[in-house]
């Protein structure tokens, strides 16, 4: 009895400490392939997440592989225990609870949460009427096959302004799958470089669903296994063959519980818990071309960052030009490392005087490459 009154003080501890430092992020989360060792998740955090954390889970058919993958989880070992209801949140103690759909409906589409004003209302009221919901996060099905660089964008600024409504509410952002080749599953990849490279810049919480895709662990050698094509000189991700079933969610069980252990390791780290586990470089992709990313925001009053990738070292300059054509201000103009970039630019120019509202260009240029991007300064 004495121990059990113990834990629960620590637990209760842990709550109270998770609550005032789960919105306080300063630098990216990201959940990849490397975050899927449950073992390496101390039991009392465990606890915190159930205690303290209550999920809005937001998606379509490929979403529901984190779901199937939580219920395995809980069937192999109670200690992780879930509970989950479609369109309302369940007050089950000891488990992790969730909030499935919106309050109409549990297959959620782009529009009904984040793409039209229609579907930012259902996400409000969702966080409105239940105000113990500290968490939320939608999920891509198959969209980004053909969405562009502007949609992908308007995603980022849809999730931005819900942020700034529910500022005691985490997004999660996500990637879309990797189950697809082709120039469809380049056009997946750029946008998904597109999702990291925000969340990197502007230090969000990512979960990679496409990342979890196409990286297996083989129990035999002890070692991850990548899964890639070839497309246009590019190396793209692509689904492992050993995910490649159809058990639930258009993949397998064993995909579906990689994908579940990693949003425990998220939701362990959004209570708090400080894992200790090395960086695997080979988690990441790193940038096959010269790439330009909108601002963000791209309307903008008091600054804007601008993001960028060099797949080598590389001599770069950013610089911003007027509507007319005339330079504006020098970002940028050194040699930089291969890599993610971003930089800021604060409205003024060279002589550090505000400019005028306006139309403006970036241009990022180098020895063999030009990209430009539009941003809007609005005083």
């Amino acid at each position: 009895m004495k121990s059990k009154m113990f834990k629960l003080s620590v637990v209760s501890f842990l709550v109270m400490f998770a609550t005032t430092i789960v919105y306080s992020w300063n630098t990216p989360l990201i959940i990849d392939h490397t975050c899927t060792d449950l073992s390496q998740i101390p039991a009392e955090w465990i606890d915190s997440v159930q205690a303290n954390l209550r999920l809005h889970y937001a998606h379509t058919s490929h979403g529901g592989q984190l779901t199937t993958g939580l219920s395995r989880i809980e069937t192999a070992d109670a200690t992780y225990s879930v509970a989950r209801q479609s369109s309302n949140l369940p007050t089950e103690t000891s488990a992790f609870c969730i909030f499935d759909g919106q309050e109409h409906d549990t297959y959620i589409t782009p529009a009904e949460y984040w793409g039209t004003t229609a579907g930012m209302n259902d996400t409000r009221d969702v966080l409105n009427n239940n105000p113990t919901i500290n968490v939320s996060m939608w999920s891509w099905c198959c969209q980004l096959t053909g969405y562009s660089e502007a949609q992908v964008n308007a995603y980022l600024d849809s999730i931005t302004t819900l942020e700034t409504e529910f500022p005691d509410v985490i997004f999660i952002y996500m990637t879309c799958n990797s189950q697809a080749t082709g120039g469809g599953g380049y056009n997946r990849y750029m946008r998904n470089q597109q999702i990291r490279q925000y969340c990197n810049a502007n230090n969000k919480v990512l979960f990679d669903f496409g990342d979890l895709d196409s990286w297996w662990y083989n129990p035999d050698s002890l070692k991850w296994e990548f899964a890639s094509y070839t497309h246009s000189d590019s190396t793209v991700p692509v689904e492992h063959s050993h995910f490649d079933g159809n058990e639930a969610g258009h993949t397998t069980y064993e995909s579906c519980e990689q994908k579940g252990k990693a949003v425990w390791w998220m939701m362990a780290k959004l209570t708090g818990w400080a894992d200790s586990v090395a960086v695997d470089e080979d988690a990441y992709i790193k940038p096959q071309r010269f790439t330009l990313y909108p601002a963000s925001p791209t309307t903008f009053r008091a600054s804007t960052k601008i993001g960028y990738e060099l797949p080598k070292n590389s001599q770069v300059s950013l610089i911003v030009y007027d509507i007319t054509g005339k330079r504006v201000k020098t970002l940028i103009d050194t040699e930089l490392p291969a890599g993610c970039h971003s930089s800021i630019w604060d409205g003024t120019n060279d002589q550090n005087k505000s400019v005028s509202s306006g139309i403006y260009f970036l241009i990022m240029s180098g020895s063999n490459f030009s990209q430009t991007k539009k941003v809007n300064l609005v005083r």
